[in-house]
């Protein structure tokens, strides 16, 4: 085998609680994640050329060492010690700084896509070991199951529940960074952090929404009737509905420049095909 193509799931966060900083200036983080049937596609093809490039549909800024699959490649193979040539080639669907994971997922693939390509023999704890170096989200995407995450989201509880509800996403087609919210939220005195925490479902939700006053007023719209949540740092939020008369009605209110998505949950990641 030469090639190999993989679908990669983003996330949604149910739930998501900043709990405090770390010595080491990472964040205690408690969230539920879920995955979601909006995929981003990746090919990763074997070459005789001695190098690696990695490739997308949206151009050189997240291109080659720009990309973290490159970073995650890389990190695979000085563990194997083992060069690992090859072209990845990447069709992003999931939104860039959407708060869904896209990144991660992509990460996630990339490990468990040349590990498996390169039948490199990595136990599923090592990938894990080599995930959390990469990002917090990289871990659950390897895991690859609904999960209640802790720590710095690296400790994952599989979430057994059934899920079939449909999610409406709304993307603002805002890049959202994620070290600026976190650090929006070190700037937060310690009895506004723990209000937050106890009052909202997502501790970024206030900053998230004071920071892009213009998504504050479409959301608070959008609340009086429906239940609007942020994923992660946003940009992106979402509801559960089963019912399609009042998605009509919320996408009447929404601006036309916003894209949005029909979604439903996965039970588990495709990528755990490819697991050894």
């Amino acid at each position: 085998m030469n090639s190999l193509q993989l679908s990669c799931p983003a996330k949604l966060n149910l739930k998501l609680e900043v709990l405090g900083k770390r010595n080491d200036g990472m964040h205690e983080i408690k969230t539920q994640f879920q995955l979601i049937n909006l995929f981003d596609e990746i090919s990763i093809n074997k070459t005789s050329r001695k190098s690696l490039s990695v490739k997308t549909n949206l151009g050189a800024s997240i291109e080659g060492e720009n990309n973290i699959v490159f970073d995650a490649i890389q990190s695979l193979s000085d563990y194997a010690g083992e060069e690992l040539y090859c072209d990845v080639e990447i069709i992003k669907n999931i939104p860039l700084g959407g708060g869904l994971g896209g990144g991660s997922s992509n990460a996630a693939a990339a490990l468990i896509g040349t590990n498996f390509l390169f039948k490199l023999g990595v136990s599923y704890p090592e990938l894990m070991k080599i995930a959390e170096t990469l990002g917090a989200d990289v871990p659950f995407f390897v895991f690859g199951k609904n999960a209640y995450a802790s720590g710095v989201g690296e400790k994952l509880v599989e979430d057994t529940k059934y899920s079939n509800t449909k999610y409406l996403l709304l993307f603002p087609q805002i890049h959202s960074s994620t070290k600026d919210l976190f650090s929006k939220w070190d700037e937060l005195n310690k009895d506004l952090q723990k209000s937050i925490v106890l009052e909202e479902e997502n501790s970024f939700l206030p900053i998230f929404l004071e920071q892009n006053q213009e998504i504050k007023k479409v959301f608070n719209e959008l609340n009086e009737d429906n239940s609007f949540k942020l994923s992660g740092t946003g940009s992106t939020i979402f509801c559960a509905y089963n019912d399609q008369s009042k998605v009509e009605k919320i996408l009447k209110k929404i601006p036309t420049k916003w894209r949005h998505s029909f979604c439903e949950p996965l039970q588990c990641s495709p990528l755990l095909t490819y697991l050894n």
